[in-house]
């Protein structure tokens, strides 16, 4: 624990300080556990595709560990494929990670009394999840030097957020070695879409739009002119908006779920 400590420029003065930490790392656990299989998909889906796409294992790994920005390498990853300059590339992963300056100024005044290397360490670990589910914790404090609950809330989520990801990334560079090489490119492509859409959907309403039109896509390939494509926008949508019309509370997130019961009270 002294080494965690030391490590994100947390300080105690005693034993209940250190067991008030202790309880919000469990409690800021205990929230992100929420997400956890989503992370852990998307993590593994990523990973599949980067590899796909051809990059060997050992980058992918140390792509997810140092960058840490999905959206961002899917976007790459697919400029690639397509030999992109370099320059676009560059230019396409900045206005894709632009939202992290905004999340970042957003816990700024939190965590602005720590040294320039542990901000910086805060800001890389605080993802679009953790800004959220942090924001919307301490929604009704003043934003000021964070007391030691919330730095160990926002570690315990921060923190476990990232590992999942990496296990998921883990998980991904085995599987792919189970991929047949020959879908190479295909694959990367397909993956790369699943991943994009498993991050967007948080409603029941979406899973159903989701199975709805592969299902239909798959049953309807002998279409000609590749009208399965269509049938299934059009079914993935029906499915859709008739499991929000008849099950519109149906969030994922406990959050939003509470949003809509706010929303409804007023």
């Amino acid at each position: 624990m002294s080494l965690f400590l030391k490590f994100f420029g947390v300080q105690l003065t005693d034993t209940n300080d250190l067991n008030l930490f202790k309880s919000a790392l469990k409690e800021g656990l205990h929230t992100i556990s929420g997400t956890a299989l989503a992370t852990l998909i998307w993590g593994m889906v990523t990973a599949v595709a980067m590899i796909a796409g051809g990059l060997l294992p050992q980058y992918v790994i140390l792509i997810n560990l140092t960058v840490y920005a999905a959206s961002a390498q899917l976007t790459v990853l697919s400029m690639l494929i397509l030999h992109s300059p370099l320059i676009i590339m560059w230019l396409a992963a900045v206005a894709v990670n632009l939202r992290f300056v905004i999340f970042s100024a957003g816990i700024r005044p939190y965590f602005r009394h720590l040294s320039l290397k542990h901000r910086l360490l805060y800001g890389f670990l605080n993802t679009d999840i953790n800004w959220m589910l942090f924001s919307y914790r301490y929604r009704n404090d003043q934003a000021a030097p964070a007391r030691l609950e919330q730095t160990g809330y926002f570690l315990g989520m921060a923190v476990t957020n990232y590992c999942l990801w990496q296990v998921g990334v883990l998980v991904g560079v085995i599987f792919a070695s189970l991929v047949p090489t020959e879908w190479g490119l295909k694959l990367a492509g397909t993956l790369t879409l699943l991943a994009l859409v498993l991050k967007a959907v948080n409603h029941w309403a979406g899973v159903a739009g989701c199975l709805a039109a592969a299902a239909v896509a798959v049953a309807l390939q002998n279409w000609p002119y590749k009208l399965w494509v269509v049938a299934a926008i059009v079914a993935g949508v029906l499915a859709a908006l008739l499991v929000e019309q008849f099950w519109p509370k149906a969030h994922f997130s406990a959050s939003l779920r509470h949003l809509d019961s706010k929303k409804e009270g007023a």
